[in-house]
């Protein structure tokens, strides 16, 4: 199996055609034919069903077409992390971060990543751990910012970056006479949230999964209140007197400066979730990877030292 025998398939398949694909990468018909009947032979495997409309993917290729994509992608990383040794850190970096995060540390990373590194793009995406899990190990995204869910970490190397206290957000201009008596309080026992509806993500989130645990360990269920799908239309509902939310600081910051939000402690006991920086077991650490972490734990340092990310960091 080589590098031509794949861009081969993956064009074939691409076009669901040889001779488009032959066309399309400018090689002799002929020679596609040979190199996907080689590597069919190699794999035991019928990858194509050929017909005179062209060819589709069998089961076979279908499952084999991921890899393929794979392994290229991995070639390709490969020779980039190699031709960096000796040169300055250039290329594109894709990170999922969880809207939380997301929203205390993409501002100054970015800008931290092109003071340092003017030749490094990140390419952020924000969505749910588990979401963000799928796409680590699709090869949509390089690395993680997010914390366990509760889902299978084996093909996954996690590496704690902080760990976060989670807090009550309150709204300060709330209607709600329940939530007006929270408005003042500095801390509150996990039992008295049984007397309000929580917003929190579901429970295959690492939110929702954490709460969960807490749950179980102290014996008190919470009522529950689905969170909307964007953070912003979540926080304008608490901002607006509509509900309660259990969240880290980082997803509130900003609201707390303008005085819009009350963050309460909540003790007896208190909440904290693992943040981790998650890369793919199958692929190697790239250049691009080992010149951005370093930014991504100072970052979090400046952001923990400013009060406005709350928790203790690992480094």
């Amino acid at each position: 199996m080589n590098s031509k025998q794949l861009t081969f398939f993956l064009k074939t398949a691409e076009l669901n055609s040889i001779a488009a694909a032959a066309r399309a990468l400018n090689v002799a018909q002929p020679s596609i034919s040979l190199q996907l009947e080689n590597l069919e032979h190699e794999l035991g495997a019928i990858l194509f069903d050929r017909s005179f409309r062209g060819v589709v993917l069998t089961q076979s290729g279908q499952v084999f077409h991921a890899h393929a994509e794979s392994i290229l992608r991995q070639m390709e990383q490969a020779k980039c992390d190699v031709q960096q040794l000796e040169q300055e850190p250039s290329g594109v970096l894709s990170i999922g971060m969880t809207q939380p995060i997301g929203n205390i540390i993409s501002v100054p990373l970015l800008a931290l990543v092109d003071e340092r590194y003017p030749k490094i793009t990140l390419d952020l995406h924000a969505g749910l751990s588990y979401n963000l899990s799928n796409q680590l190990l699709s090869g949509e995204i390089d690395m993680a910012i997010s914390s366990p869910d509760g889902s299978d970490m084996s093909q996954i190397r996690q590496v704690k970056l902080f760990r976060e206290k989670l807090f009550l957000a309150v709204g300060r201009e709330t209607k709600v006479a329940s939530y007006r008596k929270l408005i003042d309080l500095k801390t509150i026992r996990f039992a008295e949230l049984a007397h309000h509806e929580v917003i929190v993500t579901s429970p295959r989130d690492s939110l929702g999964y954490v709460l969960s645990q807490y749950e179980e360990e102290t014996g008190i269920t919470l009522p529950h209140k689905a969170a909307f799908g964007q953070l912003m239309t979540t926080l304008r509902y608490v901002v607006d007197g509509h509900g309660v939310l259990l969240s880290p600081t980082s997803a509130f910051y900003h609201l707390l400066q303008t005085n819009q939000i009350q963050a309460i402690e909540i003790v007896e006991p208190t909440l904290w979730r693992e943040v981790c920086l998650s890369t793919a077991v199958d692929r190697p650490q790239s250049a691009l990877l080992n010149a951005v972490i370093p930014l991504i734990k100072e970052v979090t340092r400046a952001e923990w030292e400013s009060g406005r990310w709350q928790g203790e960091p690992y480094f």
